[in-house]
Formats: C-alpha cells, sequence, structure tokens
C-alpha cells in the first residue's frame, strides 16, 4: 500500500469516528495516534487534555508521566485535512510550544488563573508544586502529515535545569511500520557509532547449532543508555506486562545501586535477551559484538528499569554497576515460537505469575482460531458476511493481507475489515469493563490486561469449555456496545473530556444495574445485527452523562479526574449513583436462567469440539512425531503404562486410528513430555 492509499484510509477512519468538518477531528486523530503509541510501547499511558491558547504560543494535546522515572512526556499535535510536509521551522515551532507550556506551569500563577475543571490544569499543578519529581521532559509531535526528508534528527536541551528530548511521529512513520510483517518499529543498534563501543562477547555455540548464544557483561551505563532511547520497546511483551503490572523499583537493586554498585554484578541474577541479527568482529581471537537488530530483554525487566530509574532519580553513578546478558540469536521465523519459551523458561528462577506468559497460552490461540472460523452475519444494509480478526500476535492481519495479490489484498479487507480487528489489549478492556472493574480498565491497557490474564487462566483452569463459539460472540457484542458508545461521548452537549473513564464506567455501572434486576442483555441479538439498537444506545448515553458528573465529584484532596478514576473509591461511588433503565430496554433483557442454559448448551458444543480438534491436532503431527516421543520415554521412562499404550497407536497412524478420547489424552502426553524435557531435545524439529 502506497503513502498516498494509506494516508486516505487513516483519514477516512479518522472521518467515520468524528463525522467529516467535525470540530472532533483533531481530538479523534490524537487518541488514535496515542493508542498506537501506547502499543509500540512509546508511552505507557497518556491523558488528553486539548489546551490551546495561540496567544500565548502554548499547546498541548495529551501527556503522560512515569512516576518511578521522573519521565514527563509532552504531546503536542499538528493536525490538517490533508497531507502537507512540515518544515524544519514548523516542527521547531511545535516543539517551542511544549516548552512554553511547560515553563509557564513552572509559575504558580499559571495554574492559580486556571479553571479547576480545565482538562490541563491537574498536570500544571503537578508541574508547579511537584516539578521536584521531574528528571527528564520528552516531546513527542503527532502529525498526519509528513515531515521534510531533510530532518535527519531532532536534538535536545535543557530549560531550567530540567533535560528536554524531542520525537516526531508523522503518517510514513506509521505508514512504515504498519506495513511491516511485525507490526512495530525495527531497533537497529550500532554499538560503535551511537555508544563509542563494542561490546566483547564470548561464543556459547556450536557451528552446528541452529541458534548462535553470547555471554557478555554489559556495563551499568550503556544498559541506562540503551532504556533511555528505546524505553520498553526493549522489553519483550510478556516482561513489558509483568512490568507494567506488578513492577516497582527493586529496593535492593536500588540500594546496591547507590550503596555498594561494585556489589551489583555479584548480587544479580542478570538479563537474558534474544535478537534477530547480530555482527560481530574478531580481533586477537576475542570477539565482539558492533551490531544487533531487534534486541529485546526476555528476563530482567525489573533490573534494566531500576538501573535505568536509579539513575533517572537518584542520579546514582553505574561506572561500577555491570551486568551479565546471556544472548540468544533467533531468526525472525522462529521468533512467536521460540522467544516465548526463552522468556518463560529464563523467568521459571523468579515468582512470576503465570499470567505473565499469558500471550502465549492456549486461550488465544482458541480464540484467533474462533475468530478466523466464525463469520459475523452481515449489517444492515449489506449482503456479506465478514469475520472480526484478532491479533493473538502483534502484525498478524498486516502480515496475512501482504502475502496476497492485489486482488487477494481487496478482498481480504472486505473479508476483514479494518474497523473489525482487535488486539489482546482490546480484547481485555471489553471484556473487563463488562466484568464491572472500570477502575482497572482505567489504569492503562498493559495493568489492564495483566488482571485480564489473570481472570482468564483462574476461568480457563476451572474449566476451558466456557470458552466456546458462544464467548467469542459475546465477547464481540461486548466490541459492539463498546466502540459505538466510545464514538457517541465525544459528541455530546455535556461532554468535556475523560472520554475513555466515561466509557467503561458507563459500561460497567450499566452491567451492575442489570445484575441488581436478576437481568441479562441479549448480546446474542447485538452479535446477529451487529449494530447497537437506538433504545439502548440512548439508555447508555444518559448513563454516561451520570457517570460524567459522578466521576468529576471528587474529595477535597483530588485534582487530578484520570488519577481519581483509577481508584476503587471512585467506582464505589459510581455504584451508589441512580440511574435508571428505559422501558424499552428493560423489556429486551433475558432472564437469568435462559443465559445460564444458553451457557451451559454452549460448553457441552465446546467439549465436542474439543475432541475433534484434538483429532484433528493428532494427525498432523504425524505418526513419526509420536514416533519420537515413544523413543523418548524408552530412554526417560516418564510416562506411565497406559499412556505408552495410547502413544503407541498414535505412532502406528494410519495403520491404527485413535479414538477421539484417547487424541484428548495425547495432548496431556505431549503436554507432559515436553514439561519433562522432550522439547529441548526436540527444538531441531520445531
Amino acid at each position: 500500500m502506497t503513502l498516498n492509499q494509506f494516508y486516505t484510509d487513516f483519514m477516512q477512519d479518522i472521518y467515520s469516528e468524528a463525522e467529516i468538518g467535525s470540530k472532533f477531528n483533531e481530538p479523534v486523530f490524537v487518541e488514535k495516534v496515542c493508542d498506537y503509541l501506547v502499543e509500540q510501547a512509546v508511552i505507557e499511558d497518556y491523558t488528553l487534555c486539548s489546551y490551546k491558547k495561540d496567544s500565548l504560543g502554548l499547546k498541548l494535546d495529551a501527556w503522560n508521566q512515569n512516576v518511578e522515572s521522573g519521565i514527563l512526556t509532552l504531546i503536542v499535535s499538528h493536525y490538517k485535512d490533508r497531507l502537507e510536509t512540515l518544515t524544519t521551522s514548523l516542527c521547531s515551532q511545535l516543539a517551542k510550544r511544549a516548552q512554553r507550556f511547560f515553563e509557564k506551569s513552572l509559575d504558580s500563577n499559571f495554574y492559580k488563573s486556571m479553571e479547576e475543571t480545565d482538562l490541563a490544569y491537574p498536570l500544571v499543578r503537578d508541574i508547579c508544586l511537584k516539578s521536584a519529581n521531574i528528571s527528564d521532559v520528552k516531546v513527542i509531535i503527532i502529525t498526519n502529515g509528513e515531515i521534510s526528508k531533510s530532518i535527519k534528527a531532532f536534538g535536545s536541551n535543557t530549560i531550567q535545569g530540567y533535560p528536554f528530548s524531542f520525537d516526531i511521529w508523522d503518517i510514513e512513520r506509521i505508514h512504515r511500520i504498519d506495513s511491516s510483517t511485525t507490526g512495530k518499529e525495527t531497533i537497529e543498534i550500532d554499538f560503535e557509532s551511537e555508544f563509542g563501543e563494542k561490546l566483547p562477547c564470548l561464543k556459547a555455540f556450536s557451528e552446528s547449532d541452529k541458534y548462535r548464544s553470547y555471554l557478555l557483561v554489559l556495563p551499568g551505563s550503556l544498559l541506562s543508555q540503551l532504556y533511555d532511547k528505546y524505553t520498553e520497546r526493549l522489553l519483550e511483551q510478556n516482561v513489558r506486562t509483568f512490568l507494567q503490572f506488578k513492577g516497582k523499583v527493586n529496593k535492593g537493586m536500588r540500594n546496591t545501586i547507590v550503596s555498594e554498585p561494585n556489589m551489583f554484578f555479584a548480587f544479580n541474577n542478570g538479563l537474558t535477551a534474544t535478537a534477530e541479527e547480530i555482527t560481530t568482529d574478531e580481533k586477537h581471537g576475542s570477539t565482539f559484538i558492533s551490531k544487533l537488530k531487534n534486541l529485546q530483554i526476555v528476563n530482567g525487566g525489573q533490573t534494566t528499569a531500576s538501573i535505568y530509574n536509579t539513575l533517572k532519580k537518584e542520579k546514582a553513578d553505574l561506572s561500577q554497576v555491570f551486568i551479565q546478558v546471556k544472548l540468544t540469536i533467533v531468526p525472525p521465523e522462529f521468533v512467536e515460537n521460540i522467544v516465548p519459551k526463552i522468556s518463560e523458561f529464563a523467568n521459571t528462577q523468579n515468582k512470576v505469575n503465570a499470567a505473565d506468559f499469558f500471550s502465549n497460552r492456549p486461550f488465544h490461540w482458541r480464540f484467533e482460531e474462533l475468530s478466523r472460523r466464525i463469520w459475523a452475519p452481515s449489517s444492515e444494509g449489506s449482503l456479506q458476511e465478514t469475520h472480526w480478526f484478532y491479533e493473538r500476535a502483534r502484525g498478524q492481519y498486516m502480515t496475512a493481507k501482504t502475502k496476497l495479490t492485489k486482488a487477494g489484498q481487496d478482498s481480504f479487507e472486505k473479508l476483514n475489515p479494518k474497523k473489525q480487528m482487535i488486539t489482546k489489549t482490546d480484547l481485555a478492556k471489553f471484556h473487563n469493563s463488562w466484568e464491572k472493574m472500570p477502575h482497572i480498565v482505567s489504569l492503562g491497557a498493559q495493568k489492564n490486561f495483566g488482571r485480564f490474564a489473570d481472570l482468564i487462566i483462574e476461568q480457563w483452569n476451572k474449566d476451558e469449555n466456557q470458552f466456546n463459539e458462544l464467548f467469542f460472540k459475546e465477547s464481540i457484542a461486548k466490541a459492539i456496545l463498546f466502540k459505538k458508545l466510545d464514538k457517541q461521548i465525544m459528541k455530546q452537549v455535556w461532554y468535556g473530556g475523560y472520554k475513555a473513564n466515561i466509557v467503561t464506567y458507563t459500561i460497567a455501572k450499566f452491567r451492575r444495574v442489570l445484575d441488581e434486576k436478576r437481568k441479562c442483555l441479549d448480546l446474542q441479538t447485538i452479535w446477529k445485527s451487529q449494530v447497537l439498537h437506538d433504545d439502548l444506545l440512548i439508555n447508555l448515553l444518559n448513563i454516561a452523562e451520570k457517570v460524567n458528573e459522578v466521576i468529576k465529584t471528587t474529595p477535597s484532596h483530588v485534582t487530578n479526574i484520570s488519577e481519581w478514576c483509577k481508584k476503587g473509591e471512585c467506582w464505589d461511588n459510581v455504584i451508589q449513583a441512580h440511574v435508571t433503565l428505559l422501558p424499552s430496554v428493560e423489556a429486551s433483557l433475558i432472564d437469568l436462567n435462559e443465559f445460564k442454559n444458553q451457557h451451559k448448551d454452549a460448553a457441552m458444543l465446546q467439549t465436542i469440539d474439543n475432541g475433534i480438534e484434538a483429532q484433528r491436532y493428532v494427525f498432523e503431527k504425524s505418526s513419526k512425531y509420536w514416533k519420537e516421543i515413544s523413543n523418548w520415554n524408552n530412554k526417560s521412562y516418564i510416562l506411565s503404562h497406559k499412556e505408552k499404550g495410547i502413544l503407541d497407536i498414535a505412532a502406528t497412524i494410519p495403520a491404527k486410528i485413535p479414538t477421539e478420547k484417547q487424541c484428548l489424552s495425547l495432548l496431556a502426553i505431549e503436554r507432559k513430555a515436553i514439561e519433562e524435557g522432550f522439547y529441548m531435545e526436540m527444538v531441531e524439529c520445531v
């Protein structure tokens, strides 16, 4: 897809959300790109503020502050309804608007002159009163234009003692990432040119090995520089989720860095990392790493963050801090299968919850399979059935599309509309909103995903059959409900910000009212029509107006509404608020027993599907695979006599055909064998 085609599609998405020519085009654009920056791990979360004072040369559209590192991110937008080129002078002007905003915020007269209802007020007040907590300021310029090719880099400077750095995300950069097979920006590190030194290392592989590993010692200052430049993009997805949900600066690490930096190497377990490509140089019999492509830290995220945050907050001297690193080179085609395993096995020494590896759990594989198999009914005015495309791994949608011819791509988009593509964090947001956890959803995408993982794993372990076709269809109904409400909130006359919080709280409150009445929303009706009926939408917007009022009625000591929405006390207040259902909506609700019967029947059907799926899996693996497990067991004696008998049947396919029940047993046998080491012996066969 060319840049112009991508731009047209990108803008159509914005117009469909905000309506062409409306005053909401830029706010919708800002939210869309900020969501993208969260997905790309550029920022953890964000708060919209849409502040503009032309007379003072001030502009700020969104912001985020990392409490641990003290880094304040200011996001300023440049939006036009046409594709234009941003010159160096224009980019400089945009950056100065954010800089002036920060400078003016240091003066107490600024926040005292503002209305407390102003969306930028909490930030301005915090900058003034808590400026000591700010270590660095990063300004990100976002634009639907294309930056001039003459702009190679945007330097850094210091303002009133605060280090400022700058970054630009334009439409061409977003297009380049979206067009890649991975769906993320490539990390290419040239150690000599960027950091002035190559890294000495030891080879830990033989020439016949499929995967090459290296051992090295990384200076703490260099690790900090890497993290400063690439931020959480360096952290493999599982590690990022763990760090977001559970992790704060480890006090033991902090004390060692500050008081006994020379002992950090001895005390710390080090890092486990992977990269897709490596360039090494040999000199006087020693090996040096000069370049790495797509470096990912798969174990040691807390170590990395602790070193970086201690440097930023404590101004610690890292000259005596060193970290041992085990680096494995995994070619791109094996990343999806191998890297999660390295991550999981490397973390077994730590107290890491199973939820931290949730991205690789069977739940996702099943939900993906359902999304590819189940056709969504055609919506009103269309005869075309479509899929809701679930991205189990980032970039799957684009990868599936780019493999096709031009005609094939057009057909793919018709059957899998981009607006019907949902990610893991989207699913978590829809699910947890419906499960009455708006304060958790308000924590941000990664932390909410961590809680979602805990819940799903617990439910899967109780009964995996509940995750079936009905679960998928109801999940999509929740997505339709969430997306439609989200689109309408900004257009309401009472709206004054905090859209994301209002949407999740409204859905949670609606569900709470249904529970109190012991009734259920007929999600199947939404699935069948693929739309939200007018009366239901009107009722939700009525509830949203009340929610908007309640979340803004904060205790006297609270000035930041976004932070307040993350508290359980805020949800308690919304629970107490009185709202009503329209008679037509109440009449459309279904009885709780009917709802339970639907789910019981769906679980029974999933039991049958599991047997069929198990048979398909066993046959796809082939008799050779099951014979290999049998040979492995002849040496290890791990399996029981009964398990070995079932395995012997599978090893003779197609001469003998295992039953459906035996196929389910074979899946358990395979898991047992892998846990006992069979997988490690079979890496070459993956």
